[in-house]
């Protein structure tokens, strides 16, 4: 839970002022799925409500097509509000730059 946790929580505190784009593939997918159960860990808000907070603060989050695929989840089984990846969105948003914080 703590590794799954961490960035959500990072990425809601950077969304107070600065924009914010978040891209989760291989078994981060499986949080995103309407039936997903809940991560909850020590010092941290669970990831259902770190999901809600970025979408109400108008955050894209997007799922990895192919893992949410390889998981056996299909893209009309993600919750709403939540997105699939698309190439051309995020180097659009990083402007072609390659960007990584990895947990």
């Amino acid at each position: 839970p703590h590794r799954a946790l961490m960035p959500l929580k990072m990425a809601t505190l950077m969304a107070e002022d600065k924009d914010v784009l978040v891209y989760m593939d291989i078994e981060a997918v499986k949080l995103l799925v309407k039936d997903a159960r809940d991560l909850s860990h020590a010092n941290f808000e669970s990831a259902h409500t770190y999901i809600r907070m970025l979408l109400e603060k108008n955050v894209g989050v997007y799922a990895c097509p192919t893992c949410l695929e390889a998981a056996g989840y299909q893209p009309e089984d993600l919750m709403e509000g939540i997105q699939l990846a698309q190439k051309d969105k995020f180097f659009s948003f990083t402007k072609g730059r390659i960007l990584t914080l990895d947990y």
